[in-house]
């Protein structure tokens, strides 16, 4: 009489396949790289970048300069850390994964804002172009916001041992809407302040 136990249902688990392990393992170099150039990028503009700090008078748009470009030394430094560390549970990979969604987002948006004071500076500071770079920001920022939300609950977090610390795993590709959402949204900006002045 042979008893045999039953197998463990493991239809729930979501399964690690051999291009998942491709696709991490090019991951991880993809972000060694890029922290290579990026490094390498501060160390050859440092000497600009401390004459910059120290001889501009203080503004919004530096305060955003900075944001943005500070800001990137934690979002990318934990990113590594996600991506690369081995054996973090799943309470840890959400922090990591909620700093990288607050980080990312607040240099974009620190980015886009000082795109937008640029275009406005450029235009001359006219009550026209803040009219139209106010209404097309807000028409753009609103959907933008709408499915960074979706997008954020659309993502699931498994961490995966042996391999990589996390896995983030989207079950939808509205990230993409974001970016496309941006293009437009500074295209027509510029295209509606270069038919304003024709």
């Amino acid at each position: 009489m042979s008893t045999s136990s039953p197998s463990p249902n493991t239809s729930s688990t979501p399964s690690v396949t051999a291009s998942a392990l491709l696709d991490l393992k090019l991951l991880n170099y993809g972000t060694v790289s890029i922290l290579v150039i990026w490094v390498y990028e501060y160390a050859i503009t440092f000497d600009d970048e401390i004459t910059f700090l120290r001889d501009s008078k203080w503004s919004i748009v530096k305060i955003l300069y900075l944001v943005c470009r500070y800001l990137m030394f934690p979002f990318v430094i934990t990113n590594i850390f996600h991506y690369l560390q081995q054996g973090l549970s799943l309470e840890e990979c959400k922090s990591y994964s909620g700093f990288d969604l607050f980080a990312g987002a607040t240099i974009i948006l620190c980015a886009e804002l000082m795109f937008l004071v640029r275009t406005y500076a450029l235009w001359h500071r006219s009550g026209a172009a803040l009219i139209i770079i106010i209404v097309n920001s807000t028409a753009f920022l609103i959907p933008m916001i709408v499915i960074l939300a979706l997008f954020n609950l659309a993502v699931t977090i498994m961490p995966v041992s042996g391999i990589t610390s996390c896995n983030e795993v989207p079950q939808t590709r509205l990230i993409v809407w974001v970016y496309v959402l941006l293009v437009i949204g500074e295209t027509g900006t510029r295209k509606e302040l270069s038919l304003k002045t024709d």
